[in-house]
């Protein structure tokens, strides 16, 4: 490899001469390397191209970096090029370019490997990547149009692309690397993905292949692709089982362990998501079978890979499912009772998924009955999870506000106020939990006056602490009472 009129550099050398400005050039330093049908490519910054090889002459373009050019001859300080796929709409299919802003690749296997060792350690620093793309898409090209396709360097393109489409400010990129433009989620802002082209090639020249290396390139494709497929966690029901099904196969299989930490780390999304689908369409048998299914993957992860907080991540997941569960029941209808003396009190959640109700029923003996009365609106309430109190004035359950969170919420059956997470009632260490990533909150029971509700929560960013945190607040205020992780005889007194 040729850049601007200097002595072969290495890939190394590149990267401190990009910020150099560019020897002045005669033609006696022509390079023998400049020939027609040459690669060139634009670097390091955009550059314009021009209707005549002159300074002053008119620019008919402006070129990206990275942008690759078609020598067709080589000049004092200009180079005669064309542009196989034009930048923009109404953009020139040929000109004159200044030559100290290309870099030259000609024809052969070896300027091809040069491409290849030039792309990988730009690759390496997001300002480059562009760049490093361009290189190893032309690469990639010329090793397929050679007849000897390489899947480490599909590997390397297909991810160097993929981390290409993240970075903030790009709006183009180089033509043919197949980065898509669409919306994050139905109706919101556009974002950029990567197709997944060079994975799929990996997967097809590794096909039947199962060498330790080969082994590696082939997990780490396939990891590539599924995030390709799935770039955010799906929304629908059938595109999870789908997602979670593909990550949960990947996981149970790879030993790469880029692959591993990948399929992990969104497995644990995508299969929260999917068990929340799960307690609300009824089917908590299918959302036993995954968590059956999570955990074990998770200790696999921890088994496999010498960082233990990916599996133990993954098993904090299972956890959560474990808790929407709650004792196996359905998520609605289910009821609770409180007798009084004379007078039975009985909630019950009922209804249909979107319009659920807390109901409240108060009858005295056998014979006198009082109208059923709605308290409060549950979304997705933990099968079991409900509770009434001793002196039937509160009822309190947990509610699966999102994948992530389970929080107790208590209703008043006495006053006309809306139902209410412990979480915002309390102004310590609930509250603050609230924030975190993860929070499993359960129901420990009331105290046998009604006057106090004890908790039991688990909060987390990456991974569960050694014991969860046992809380009583007050039903009336909210306000928190007591906390501890170790006195549970303490914690037993004030529910007595």
């Amino acid at each position: 490899m040729k850049t601007q009129g200097w002595i072969p550099v290495t890939g190394l050398l590149l990267i401190s001469l990009l910020t150099l400005t560019a020897p002045s050039f005669t033609a006696a330093q022509a390079l023998p390397e400049e020939c027609a049908g040459a690669d060139l490519f634009v670097m390091p910054r955009e550059a314009v191209l021009r209707e005549k090889p002159k300074a002053n002459a008119r620019v008919v373009s402006v070129l990206p970096a990275g942008t690759r050019l078609k020598l067709v001859a080589a000049g004092e300080r200009f180079l005669q090029v064309e542009v196989p796929t034009p930048p923009a709409p109404g953009g020139a299919a040929a000109g004159y370019i200044a030559r100290e802003v290309t870099a030259v690749f000609p024809e052969g296997a070896e300027a091809t490997r040069d491409l290849v060792t030039v792309g990988r350690t730009l690759a390496r620093t997001e300002t480059y990547r562009r760049l490093a793309a361009a290189f190893l898409l032309r690469a990639s090209d010329r090793l397929r149009e050679a007849g000897t396709p390489d899947p480490s360097v599909e590997l390397l393109l297909g991810e160097t692309a993929e981390a290409l489409a993240t970075v903030e400010g790009i709006s183009t990129y180089p033509a043919g690397l197949a980065i898509e433009t669409r919306p994050d989620l139905p109706g919101g802002s556009f974002r950029h993905f990567y197709r997944g082209d060079a994975f799929l090639r990996v997967l097809e020249l590794t096909k039947n292949q199962s060498s330790g290396d080969l082994s590696g390139l082939r997990d780490r494709a396939m990891a590539g692709l599924l995030r390709s497929r799935y770039p955010t966690t799906s929304a629908s029901l059938s595109a999870l089982w789908q997602e979670t099904a593909a990550w949960l196969q990947l996981v149970e299989s790879a030993s790469d362990p880029a692959a591993l930490v990948s399929a992990s780390d969104r497995l644990g999304s995508a299969s929260l998501a999917l068990g929340r689908y799960l307690l609300a369409t009824g089917k908590t048998d299918q959302l036993a079978t995954l968590e059956n299914r999570v955990g074990p993957a998770g200790g696999r992860v921890a088994a496999v890979l010498a960082n233990k907080s990916h599996g133990r991540k993954l098993i904090s997941r299972s956890g959560i499912l474990h808790a929407m569960r709650g004792d196996g029941t359905l998520s609605f209808p289910q009821e609770a009772r409180a007798r009084v003396g004379p007078v039975e009190r009985v909630v019950r959640i009922e209804g249909k998924l979107g319009a659920l109700t807390l109901t409240s029923r108060t009858s005295v003996g056998s014979t006198h009955e009082l109208p059923r009365r709605t308290v409060a609106v549950p979304v997705l309430p933990v099968p079991g999870s409900l509770h009434l109190s001793p002196d039937g004035r509160s009822a309190a359950w947990v509610e699966v506000v999102g994948p992530t969170t389970l929080m107790p919420v208590v209703a008043s059956l006495v006053k006309d106020e809306p139902a209410r997470e412990i979480a915002f009632l309390s102004d310590g260490r609930p509250l603050r939990d609230r924030s975190l990533a993860h929070v499993v909150g359960s129901i420990s029971g009331y105290s046998g006056d009604g006057a106090r509700l004890g908790l039991s929560i688990d909060a987390w960013n990456e991974t569960p602490g050694p014991h969860p945190r046992f809380t009583v607040v007050s039903v009336a205020t909210g306000e928190l009472l007591y906390e501890t992780s170790k006195d549970m005889k303490a914690f037993q007194r004030l529910l007595q």
